[in-house]
């Protein structure tokens, strides 16, 4: 990793120590279903790319209440073997059958954690990879109500932070294209690369994405597969780290950043895998 000792000034923005309003649509992923996670930055916060599910699989939303989310971490450990501990708690009024089923279905699985603010895009991933979370739940109905309390914590600590992401929670299957693709919102920010027994060059169809989403390509393989080169596809200019193409093999994928620069709007590879 690459820091440098920077100083650390007070937010211009006013008010940024007050409490900020978060989404209440909480994403639960578990781990065993994700094929490509996001990749941290040289300074180990940040995480940039998607989310690739296992093919079929796919994260859900949960409805946790916006004011009662506890997202935390704490450093533990003695000295020269500190850690940090990630945790989430938060709150599901009512006593349906689906929520109970949820915590039943869950308990002991492998889980991350991905909230929203509602202040901003950025949101934060609780768990890593190797250190997933575990789901505990207190249930109450009582004359002061009812509802459960959700407690996704790690088992394990690890030297990392939650992650600040600004990518797309995957809650729909990836849209399936040609090589000519439509590269829209409403089709999705992931999009699945048809097999190919004679190779043709990725292009764009049509665009309508905007500065900061992030957009991944699937590969799908074949004999002879897919592949997306360097340089001005007219809708976008796309610009692959070292400038080297990125063939659509089985399950490859590649992570692109729209950037618009004004008058050229760009398509930034972030990561590939």
């Amino acid at each position: 990793m690459s820091y440098e000792f920077i100083n650390v000034d007070k937010s211009t923005t006013p008010g940024s120590g007050a409490a900020k309003p978060k989404d209440a649509n909480v994403g639960v992923f578990r781990s065993r279903d994700i094929a490509v996670w996001p990749l941290r930055d040289s300074k180990g916060v940040r995480s940039v790319g998607d989310f690739v599910m296992v093919s079929g699989k796919k994260p859900i939303y949960i409805y946790m209440t916006g004011v009662n989310q506890q997202p935390t971490y704490e450093t533990e450990g003695e000295v020269d073997a500190e850690q940090i501990m990630q945790k989430f708690v938060a709150t599901h009024p009512g006593d349906e059958l689906e929520a109970h089923e949820f915590f039943q279905n869950n308990l002991g699985e492998d889980l991350i954690i991905v909230y929203g603010s509602c202040a901003d895009n950025t949101k934060r991933i609780y768990g890593t990879k190797c250190s997933p979370l575990r789901l505990k739940n207190s249930f109450k109905n009582d004359k002061e109500g009812a509802g459960h309390t959700f407690t996704f914590e790690q088992i394990q600590g690890t030297r990392f932070v939650p992650s600040f992401w600004t990518g797309n929670i995957p809650y729909a299957a990836p849209t399936a294209t040609d090589v000519s693709i439509d590269m829209l919102v409403a089709n999705g920010y992931q999009y699945k690369v048809e097999a190919l027994d004679t190779t043709a060059a990725v292009s764009l169809s049509d665009f309508d994405l905007v500065h900061g989403d992030v957009v991944t390509l699937i590969g799908s393989g074949g004999t002879d597969p897919a592949t997306l080169s360097a340089g001005d596809l007219t809708e976008a200019t796309v610009i692959l780290k070292d400038g080297t193409a990125w063939t659509a093999l089985e399950n490859a994928t590649i992570s692109l950043e729209v950037v618009d620069g004004g008058s050229t709007i760009y398509l930034i590879e972030r990561n590939r895998s």
